[in-house]
């Protein structure tokens, strides 16, 4: 003999309810702000360039240089010598608080600007 429950008013509601905030953290789009500056930091100390100014820039490490590529208000790390060239593959970032990182290399490209705050605590 099998016990069989049916579902309840509330099943129904918990499963409305979660439907509409899966649904509206897919729609709702994200507030970024466009970056405007980049901080770039290596071994050798910590230097600012101006994400809104196109060039080509060249960024020292331990196991050599890499060249840092800013156009058109987005940059991205190229001929890095890592190994795995994960830094490569990140792609370009322009929102601020998105970051470049070539851990084997020991630099981190990090766009700044203002970020909208998410929520405040005490």
């Amino acid at each position: 003999m099998r016990l069989v429950r049916r579902p309840t008013f509330w099943d129904g509601m918990l499963l409305v309810l979660l439907l509409v905030l899966t649904f509206s953290l897919i729609v709702y789009p994200r507030q970024s702000i466009q970056g405007t500056h980049l901080e770039v930091r290596t071994p050798d100390g910590s230097v600012t360039y101006d994400l809104t100014r196109n060039g080509i820039y060249p960024v020292a490490g331990p196991l050599g240089t890499a060249m840092l590529i800013v156009q058109d208000g987005s940059a991205r790390l190229e001929n890095a010598p890592c190994p795995l060239k994960i830094c490569e593959s990140m792609g370009p970032v322009e929102k601020a608080g998105e970051a470049i990182l070539c851990l084997p290399n020991r630099i981190s490209v990090k766009v700044t600007g203002e970020i909208s705050i998410d929520a405040v605590t005490r």
